[in-house]
């Protein structure tokens, strides 16, 4: 979830015709860019910080795992307009880049589309919101919040079919609902992710959950997710609370299905930490540092790294662990509930997850990333284009994040060159970009 920024070193939109010397110059950039590629590290999470806004605690879902409590569903607790825009222009002013619009469920505020439309003018190139999918599956209103700026869709989706979900969510039909929006945002051509929040119920399916949200509907951007003992999980505990080493098989199992794919961008996992999933601490978030700021309805400010060791927990073991300088801990509702015989002090750093991965033949991968299929659209749009031609289009669709990083979107297409749905000529001083492929699967029409 990054945005970069960067300017391309380019010839210009026009013929560009390049005397002397200076093509071979031209060709070096690119060929350079082309290795710069090759040597793109995935597991770097040093991103722009993010701005999340909760602006309500409303929700027509009544999830039973939620860690939010009912009691908090009330009309006091909506962020007036006017406050959400001073927190917006704040947030730019201070230097953020990234804004995220939270519940609760905020597509229940009937000004989420000025609040977005607010965001971009004000300058907001990524403007995210979490949702249950239920308004979304609504075509009509979902392009009115895209018109209006919104460039990312996280869903809440915790089932990989309709009796998981809708009996998680006790709310019939909001599975449809999501599968909906979903179909709806690939017509609008808007970037997704989902988020699941795993528990007695669901872990169990996270193989069919991939098989579906990953390799049949081809969404590339996934968090899987702890619960916390906390709000209404504490009254479901016994029908939905799941011990973190009972989930930690079937997490390594879902990312087989990524190593045997060699997808590059596998799930990020939350209230997760090294020694219940040793291997995969390079996907977890807030184990280490969140990076993000959230506003409550009532305007206060938070730093998620300030506050979140106030709700952790760590023994006298956690001193032997070789993260244990780095490491926050255990969370303290997990523990209050399962106690802490499952920390296990880590004497080494664990060997990487994926460190004897497969060699896959990039043709046969049919999945692709959120720039990948930001490049596909492109040239399927027009194809034979210069490499400032393809950034111009680029930067008009919005489902990657990065289009205005240069390097994000032509490293991209390397990665197509070599599944063979991509070439690359160099042609009068500069390189011109063609698909292959006309029928791709990836975003439909």
């Amino acid at each position: 979830m990054s945005e970069m920024e960067s300017k391309a070193e380019t010839c210009g939109s026009g013929e560009c015709l390049v005397p002397g010397d200076a093509v071979a110059k031209a060709k070096a950039r690119e060929e350079n860019r082309a290795g710069e590629a090759e040597r793109v590290h995935r597991d770097a999470f040093e991103e722009p910080k993010c701005f999340d806004i909760l602006l309500n605690y409303a929700c027509q879902a009544k999830c039973r795992f939620c860690s939010q409590d009912f009691d908090w569903r009330q009309e006091k607790n909506l962020m007036p307009f006017r406050a959400a825009c001073e927190k917006i222009y704040l947030a730019y002013q201070r230097g953020y880049r990234r804004l995220g619009f939270t519940g609760g469920e905020p597509t229940l505020r009937k000004d989420l589309p000025k609040l977005i439309a607010f965001a971009k003018k004000i300058g907001f190139s990524y403007v995210r919101i979490q949702t249950n999918g239920i308004r979304t599956a609504d075509f009509a209103y979902t392009k009115q919040l895209v018109d209006a700026g919104l460039t990312f869709v996280k869903f809440s989706i915790h089932g990989h079919d309709a009796p998981t979900h809708d009996g998680l969510t006790m709310i019939p039909g909001s599975f449809q609902a999501c599968l909906d929006s979903i179909d709806h945002l690939k017509r609008l051509k808007v970037g997704m992710g989902v988020n699941i929040v795993l528990n007695k119920v669901n872990y169990g399916n996270l193989k069919e959950f991939f098989d579906l949200f990953l390799m049949k509907l081809q969404l590339s951007n996934f968090v899987i997710i702890a619960p916390l003992y906390e709000g209404n999980m504490t009254e479901h505990i016994r029908e939905m609370g799941v011990r973190l080493s009972a989930v930690a098989p079937q997490v390594r199992g879902a990312f087989e299905q990524f190593l045997a794919i060699d997808f590059p961008k596998p799930p990020l996992l939350l209230h997760f930490v090294p020694c219940a999933l040793p291997g995969y601490e390079q996907q977890m978030l807030g184990w280490s540092a969140f990076n993000t700021t959230v506003v409550s309805p009532q305007g206060k400010l938070r730093d998620l790294d300030e506050t979140v060791m106030e709700h952790t927990v760590k023994t006298a073991a956690c001193g032997e662990c070789v993260y244990n300088d780095r490491c926050i801990g255990f969370d303290k509702s997990y523990t209050s509930v399962f106690g802490t015989d499952e920390i296990s002090p880590l004497s080494e750093v664990p060997r990487r997850y994926d460190a004897d991965k497969p060699k896959v033949d990039p043709r046969t991968r049919t999945v692709l990333t959120d720039n990948e299929q930001c490049a596909v659209l492109v040239l399927r749009e027009k194809s034979g284009v210069s490499t400032d031609e393809f950034l111009a289009i680029a930067d008009r669709f919005p489902i990657c994040k990065d289009c205005k990083d240069e390097n994000a979107v032509i490293n991209a297409a390397e990665t197509l060159i070599k599944m063979g749905r991509v070439t690359r000529e160099f042609k009068k001083g500069k390189y011109v970009w063609s698909l292959v492929e006309a029928e791709e699967p990836a975003y439909h029409e």
